[in-house]
């Protein structure tokens, strides 16, 4: 079974050499030194003086062996690599800057501060810390969702480990999802509730299987499998998106899911599940999926409801009616493609698919009305999965 290639990167091993550095020497090659300010200006307002040029430092690329990204050298300066090809490869991507400030606050917190891996969880999954690394911790990737609100809570954490855990890291929903109303359905009963032509190509296939929609891919590649409607959904309102999904075989790390976002532009909203009862959510134009979580509402090789909210800036993620995550959303233009994703050489069965939208039921009934739409599909090579390892 062909199944989607993980990619991995280490930002942070530690080892131990001999120092034949003077301790006054300081060289920050010049892509490192805004993140370096950054990192001295963060500290100042959390009570850290710092003073590199007089102590020593060095930040320099180098090119890394075995993936790894970021390297810390206990030296006299400390003495930091960061690995040029990965620099290069995130910095074509969005998302850039706050990954590479992940990464040189990581290598600075365990060469300024002192600090090694921290390994634990937030009670929504998250991980504790930037400082996390390490040996796997249930094979799980060190991917950590560095922006937005966290930001400042895994900035604080860094430099005073006894933070307090933030109110985003509660499974308490604060969010209201009441008031929605269904602007587009679809049961897949029948070839007219189908959306997307029923036929057998040399690529993929599409049937229906008692009242469900089976698509079958072919290919060695992930199937984008989307609808694009006439009117879209404007960025600025509420909506939900849910539908049901089973995926029986298959290679149990596999993927499958959701996805939204606008017709012609690679930043796709994606939330997907497998079977290993891992939960993966980001946005195509980012570098990787934002973080990994272990979900156990996850039902294994059966039937899946996957429902996600927009309200305000965030996104509320639930499976099974049971809410396990919120996170900001990337898209900032009106959203017009709905759909979902297959995993290569696999059969996935869809069904119960509707989008709402908070609006008045007058409005929301004009929606229903004018909505057209246009079905469509294609292959996404290497789909963004790369997995961070620390």
């Amino acid at each position: 079974m062909t199944h989607i290639k993980f990619y991995s990167v280490c930002s942070a091993l530690i080892v131990l050499f001999l120092s034949s550095c003077k301790e006054s020497d300081y060289r920050v090659n010049s892509a490192f030194a805004d993140y370096l300010q950054r990192f001295e200006d963060e500290g100042a307002t959390r009570g850290h003086t710092f003073d590199f040029k007089s102590s020593g430092l060095v930040i320099e690329f180098g090119n890394l062996d075995n993936d790894v990204a970021g390297l810390t050298h206990y030296e006299n300066p400390i003495r930091i690599q960061i690995d040029k090809t990965y620099w290069d490869d995130i910095s074509k991507t969005a998302g850039a800057d706050m990954m590479k400030e992940d990464l040189i606050f990581h290598e600075l917190g365990h060469g300024v501060l002192g600090r090694k891996h921290l390994n634990t969880t937030l009670e929504n999954g998250d991980w504790k810390s930037i400082m996390c690394g390490g040996d796997k911790v249930n094979n799980r990737s060190w991917n950590i969702n560095y922006r937005g609100e966290r930001r400042k809570y895994y900035l604080d954490e860094l430099f005073d480990e006894s933070t307090v855990a933030p109110d985003f890291s509660s499974f308490d929903l604060i969010a209201d999802t009441t008031g929605y109303t269904p602007v587009l359905q679809r049961n897949f009963s029948t070839a007219d509730q189908a959306i997307w032509k029923l036929m057998d190509t040399v690529t993929y296939k599409t049937s229906l299987d008692n009242g469900r929609l089976c698509f079958q891919s072919k290919v060695d590649q992930v199937y984008f499998v989307y609808a694009t409607l006439s009117t879209a959904i404007n960025i600025q309102s509420d909506f939900s998106y849910e539908m049901t999904f089973q995926y029986p075989t298959g290679n149990a790390t596999n993927q499958y899911g959701l996805i939204f976002g606008t017709s012609g532009n690679e930043a796709t909203e994606y939330f997907s599940i497998d079977n290993n009862q891992n939960m993966y959510m980001g946005n195509r134009s980012w570098y990787s999926f934002f973080t990994q979580l272990a979900e156990s509402s996850i039902n294994p090789t059966n039937i899946n409801k996957l429902k996600v909210f927009k309200i305000g800036s965030f996104l509320y993620y639930f499976i099974n009616n049971v809410y396990c995550y919120q996170s900001e959303i990337v898209a900032n233009t009106n959203l017009n493609q709905f759909g979902f994703m297959v995993p290569p050489q696999s059969s996935v069965w869809i069904d119960n698919l509707q989008i709402s939208q908070k609006t008045s039921s007058k409005v929301s009934s004009m929606l229903k009305q004018n909505i057209q739409i246009e079905s469509g599909l294609k292959t996404v090579p290497a789909f963004n999965q790369k997995s961070v390892n620390q």
